[in-house]
């Protein structure tokens, strides 16, 4: 089922600028993933900063990107599918902040930020795969 509606011209900009944050989003975590692991497992402070600074842009790229859904959707060039995915990734980017903050002190939220980590790849490949699949059906 395509996400990506076939009458999108309208609304190019939006599926442009979806196909931009989908793919920060996507491409952002491999970042996010190298930056958090070689700063812990090296030692190195300035790659877990790095990490924590990339990791204020990552929300407001998600956020960027739920607005953007919301606004397609309601031209009727994206399915509420794809919003509701686009909110769940927002989420899981807080509570990866949020375990990741608490992780300094707390193995157990250290613990939990990893498994989050996948599930947000996980999420950001469907965001990906929806934006930029559909639209190789739609040219």
């Amino acid at each position: 089922m395509s996400t990506v509606q076939p009458t999108a011209s309208a609304g190019s900009g939006l599926v442009t600028a979806l196909k931009a944050t989908s793919a920060f989003l996507a491409l952002g975590l491999l970042v996010q993933a190298w930056l958090g692991s070689s700063g812990f497992f090296n030692g190195n402070p300035d790659l877990i900063t790095g990490h924590e600074m990339f990791a204020n842009v990552f929300v407001l790229v998600g956020l960027a990107q739920v607005i953007l859904a919301f606004l397609a959707m309601r031209k009727g060039i994206l399915t509420q599918g794809f919003l509701i995915v686009s909110a769940l990734i927002l989420v899981a980017v807080v509570a990866q902040i949020g375990l990741g903050y608490a992780g300094r002190d707390s193995a157990t939220a250290l613990s939990w930020h990893l498994p989050n980590g996948v599930l947000l790849m996980g999420l950001c490949t469907l965001s990906l795969v929806q934006v930029w699949g559909s639209a190789i059906t739609r040219d």
